[in-house]
């Protein structure tokens, strides 16, 4: 059976969504019609995971995820995230910031510190505890 880290261990939102993100997420759910973004890590990337923020219908999210293992949501202005269940003890105590600058801008992430590490790409991270590998 999987452990559910955010669900079982805290009864706090698992992770920090900056104004700055939330904006360009509810622009972009409002351009696209769609109300869903799937976040995930997945592997690869320069530190071994890469953060993963995904459109995603709902439809979708109803099919993806059964009722055994539901995801947690953080939901603002109709728009929600979707944090993967299979990812979440990797995404714990991560920050989702919308970065803008005259020659790039990016959704960065940004892990705990005390959780995890990563590069100056802020895509790609490293689980600290080594049991997460």
């Amino acid at each position: 059976m999987i452990k559910r880290a955010f669900s079982t261990l805290t009864k706090t939102v698992p992770l920090t969504v900056t104004d700055n993100a939330w904006t360009k997420i509810v622009e972009i759910s409002k351009k696209q019609g769609m109300s869903h973004f799937l976040f995930s890590a997945t592997s690869g990337g320069c530190n071994g995971y890469n953060y993963e923020l995904s459109l995603m219908k709902q439809k979708d999210v109803e099919k993806e995820f059964n009722q055994k293992i539901k995801p947690t949501y953080v939901t603002k202005n109709n728009t929600h995230i979707v944090i993967d269940p299979l990812s979440e003890f990797l995404l714990l105590g991560t920050t989702i910031d919308y970065s803008t600058s005259v020659f790039d801008n990016k959704f960065i992430f940004i892990p705990d510190k005390d959780l995890a590490s990563s590069c100056g790409c802020g895509i790609s991270f490293t689980p600290k505890n080594t049991a997460f590998h």
